[in-house]
């Protein structure tokens, strides 16, 4: 006898129809991590500020990284044509596009591209490579005014953090960065293990090298620290940024050419290290006052051009930025001291807190691994990622 047409729940009723349709629509909703079931809603945004969340684990796993850049492709491939530059800044519903002569121009984010990278508060970031088309004057000539953002680069690497009003979207605020300065005060306030190690962290998470400029070396003794962190392999300087001294002229030297992102707690000399470096830059660089409470004279970011070649993102959200998307093993195995003598611990996915034959806690234990750095550890897994599980 041949099965009645239609689904094979048609025609029963009460529970047994209730149970199959729910099987139905649960089998039906695996289909929301295809890359078919995101694109066909991109258009809504409803839809993507209430599943937003979902989107981070869609296909296969991608982070928002790897789909961004897999949507620049497809886009790069449809508009081929358009003058190259790199976001520096914005201004209301304006994006400030710098061309690679300095010039900048003012644009619009073509609507299709707004749309299609979704799942984010901001498509576009400061440091995004794009290409644009010049809009004509008013008299008709030669293109010269406004612009219109057409294609977008793939992303070196980026920074973000979860946007303050939905905790479903990102917000990336900095992206293609060659280095992340961690500025931290020998003294005044008090140098900080756990926030300098946090920062490395993030840095290291997020494929951006990172290096440490320990300021105010005039009040103590910078040795220990500057052998910490060199072991470690990060660039360390100890300066004195009011004065000139100490390792400035090599950081300026470290730092030429490359785009950098400073970050630190308020009070640790971060405008004084700037105005060292870069004195007659002509741009104010706003990275934080030192004086009073230590706020912020910007409110989005903004990239800087610097003398001697390079750039200078100054941005708010790096205050925000938390360790984020990773494990506990993650984290361990970023940290290269760790990372070190994982391998020799008994269990392959040892997180280091309570595991026997456990070569980390060994280590902590005769001092080959700096207790500093062990409580850093244990306060990211504890506080970071602990809130994400």
């Amino acid at each position: 006898m041949p099965e009645p047409s239609g689904h094979k729940y048609k025609g029963l009723k009460g529970v047994q129809a209730r149970q199959g349709l729910g099987r139905l629509r649960r089998a039906n909703s695996k289909d929301e991590a295809r890359t078919g079931g995101w694109e066909r809603h991109h258009d809504d945004e409803a839809f993507v500020e209430s599943h937003g969340h979902k989107q981070r684990t869609a296909n296969g796993g991608d982070t928002l990284l790897a789909r961004f850049n897999r949507l620049a492709g497809l886009i790069a491939e449809q508009e081929s044509g358009g003058t190259p530059g790199a976001i520096c800044g914005f201004a209301g519903t304006s994006v400030q596009v710098r061309l690679d002569d300095g010039t900048e121009v003012p644009c619009q984010v073509r609507q299709v591209l707004k749309k299609r990278i979704s799942g984010v508060k901001n498509p576009l970031c400061v440091g995004d490579r794009v290409r644009i088309e010049r809009t004509a004057t008013a008299d008709g000539a030669a293109p010269g005014g406004e612009g219109v953002i057409t294609a977008v680069c793939a992303r070196a690497n980026q920074l973000a953090r979860a946007d303050s009003h939905n905790r479903a979207l990102v917000h990336v605020f900095a992206a293609n960065l060659d280095c992340l300065v961690v500025v931290s005060a020998l003294a005044e306030p008090d140098l900080k293990h756990g926030l300098i190690d946090r920062y490395l962290l993030i840095a290291a998470a997020n494929d951006i090298p990172a290096t440490l400029v320990v300021t105010k070396v005039d009040l103590g003794d910078p040795a220990a620290p500057v052998a910490l962190y060199r072991g470690l392999g990060v660039p360390t300087f100890a300066v004195v940024a009011n004065t000139g001294g100490g390792d400035l002229d090599a950081l300026r030297d470290h730092l030429r050419g490359k785009t950098c992102v400073v970050a630190g707690q308020s009070g640790v000399g971060k405008s004084s290290l700037i105005n060292a470096l870069y004195p007659h830059s002509a741009a104010r660089i706003g990275v934080v006052a030192d004086a009073g409470h230590g706020r912020h004279t910007t409110t989005s970011a903004r990239s800087y051009p610097l003398e001697g070649g390079g750039r200078l993102v100054d941005t708010p959200g790096i205050r925000e930025c938390a360790v984020s998307g990773i494990t506990a093993l993650d984290a361990a195995l970023l940290m290269p001291d760790l990372a070190a003598l994982h391998h020799a611990c008994h269990f392959a996915d040892c997180t280091h807190s309570h595991e026997p034959d456990c070569a980390v806690l060994a280590a902590v234990a005769d001092g080959r691994i700096a207790a500093s750095r062990f409580a850093s550890y244990r306060s990211i897994v504890a506080e970071d990622l602990t809130e994400q599980a």
